[in-house]
């Protein structure tokens, strides 16, 4: 199994645990005369297991990051941090940008106390660093085998 099937089938399977959490609630109380419409302690056994088959799959996706390098970052984990980081502060630069547009309020007094061309250089640049790294992280995971 691939890397990036790994990653699908750990968000298959948080699909899952939500959608059987969200199938036990009705069963759980039910009048005397009722019984529920599915046996909660078979959903509790679906559960159960879809709960044990993610953290299988999220050590094996672990082990990998760890395991696999990526040209220039470090390890995929390294790089899995740095893409994070580099979303993060995409976004960051984005809301000061947006709050640090003067709106026509008429106040001829206001300015902006930063300089925006600099801040949008820097908005591109942080930008075009997360669609590379986010490129080779891609790639990585259709080429990486997932490991035991």
């Amino acid at each position: 199994m691939k890397l990036a099937e790994g990653l699908l089938l750990r968000a298959d399977l948080l699909k899952k645990i939500e959608h059987l959490q969200n199938r036990i609630r009705p069963v759980l109380i039910v009048s005397n005369k009722n019984k529920p419409q599915e046996d909660p302690d078979a959903l509790l056994a679906q559960l159960r297991q879809a709960i044990e088959d993610l953290q299988a799959i999220v050590v094996r996706i672990n082990k990998t990051n760890n395991d696999t390098v990526v040209e220039g970052e470090g390890t995929l984990m390294e790089a899995l941090a740095k893409r994070d980081a580099l979303k993060m502060l995409a976004e960051k630069l984005r809301n000061i940008r947006s709050a640090s547009q003067i709106h026509n309020s008429g106040d001829l007094n206001l300015k902006s106390t930063i300089d925006i061309k600099k801040l949008q250089i820097e908005m591109d640049q942080t930008g075009r660093a997360f669609r590379e790294l986010d490129s080779k992280i891609q790639e990585l995971n259709w080429l990486t085998v997932l490991k035991d």
